[in-house]
């Protein structure tokens, strides 16, 4: 239970270090539109990335700092921990409660969190339960999506093959995609492209763009994670942030080469939409069992925090139409995000479970006996 415990307080951080995470990037993007700063797309997809895989990475970070502490690599910690933080000040007389209660107040998570692996009868139960019903139901989803997504993929045909790449055309396919494997990499173009020799380039170019930027290994990533953080509104803030900015930033990148001509593109990006819809429309006619092919990736049909298809094009042609956005010096940029990394660290330091046994804790539980000998004593007074 030990060891589950553990498993399940890191689980707790690593959402709320997401969701502390989210909401700086959101205050960022605010505090840059108000000042009329426009950053790359492709830079702030690489944001995102990094700053992602830093939440994934801070409860191993978390231990090793934890681990020279104890070994005195590294000096007398500061005081970052919330509920230590909370200690001093009720000692200094900055919380004015019954020490009791607040003592229980800094025990609630610990003893919600038993509750839950306990599956003790009402709230640990059923949160118990609504986990593990999510993260079946968003498991088996996965599983069905990739078996989807290997049976598209087998139903296509070989058109060419450079090392781990290959060039697949299918007759269901309702736009270009790319996709991978443990292997190799795909790219499925409709076959209808092929008479379409101009857009077929282009759609090649985005298309190689995503598998170059490793934008499909983390589309897969981030849908392997969601059974596990279905419950958490913030993930799919961030998924959808990471989706919007993959399309945008391939888009840039394609439309920076001087080959290619912008409203060409542009043109492209509206043909392949048109011929998308009606594809749809005809597959939905024959087929009324309603599985008609539109993985991109990975098949995902949530409508939260998604915005329609004609809005997506829309922003698209109109990010291509904007001015040439800011790139600054990589050293700039490392300036500028080292204080959203150095909020992850102390998140992540500061939601950690406070020692049982420091001093200050062992003054508060003192305080706690006082007031409940006291308690016990007034009844043997006379009123």
């Amino acid at each position: 239970m030990t060891l589950l415990n553990g498993m399940f307080d890191v689980y707790i951080d690593l959402n709320i270090t997401l969701a502390v995470t989210a909401l700086v990037w959101l205050a960022a993007k605010l505090v840059l539109a108000r000042i009329g700063k426009r950053l790359a797309f492709t830079l702030q997809l690489g944001l995102l990335n990094g700053l992602f895989a830093i939440i994934v990475l801070s409860p191993a970070i978390v231990a090793a700092y934890h681990s020279m502490l104890a070994a005195e690599v590294l000096p007398a910690r500061l005081p970052v921990n919330l509920a230590d933080y909370a200690v001093a000040q009720y000692l200094r007389g900055g919380i004015g409660i019954p020490a009791e209660d607040f003592q229980s107040l800094l025990g609630l998570r610990s003893h919600m969190s038993e509750s839950i692996l306990a599956m003790e009868p009402g709230f640990g139960k059923g949160v118990a339960l609504f986990l593990i019903a999510g993260f079946t139901y968003f498991a088996l989803r996965l599983a069905v999506s990739f078996a989807r997504l290997h049976r598209m993929l087998s139903g296509c045909h070989l058109w060419r093959r450079n090392g781990r790449l290959k060039l697949l055309l299918s007759d269901r396919a309702l736009v270009p995609f790319s996709a991978r494997g443990l292997r190799h990499h795909y790219v499925v173009i409709p076959s209808d492209l092929l008479a379409e020799p101009d857009d077929l380039g282009l759609v090649l170019r985005h298309e190689f763009q995503h598998l170059r930027r490793g934008d499909v290994t983390w589309e897969v990533a981030l849908e392997c994670l969601r059974p596990f953080l279905f419950w958490n509104p913030f993930y799919y803030v961030w998924k959808s942030e990471v989706e919007r900015l993959r399309e945008l930033a391939c888009d840039q990148k394609v439309a920076e080469d001087a080959r290619v001509d912008l409203r060409s593109y542009c043109l492209c990006l509206l043909r392949a939409a048109q011929a998308g819809l009606k594809k749809r429309q005809e597959l939905m006619t024959h087929d009324r069992s309603g599985s008609v092919a539109s993985v991109a990736l990975l098949e995902v049909n949530d409508r939260l925090l998604r915005r329609s298809p004609a809005q997506k094009l829309r922003r698209r042609v109109e990010a291509l139409m904007e001015p040439n956005r800011l790139h600054p010096h990589w050293g700039i940029v490392g300036l500028a995000v080292l204080p959203m990394v150095a909020v992850i660290f102390l998140t992540a330091l500061s939601i950690q479970k406070p020692a049982d046994w420091s001093q200050d804790r062992l003054m508060l539980a003192a305080i706690v006996n006082l007031e409940r000998l006291q308690v016990i004593n007034s009844f043997g007074q006379r009123p």
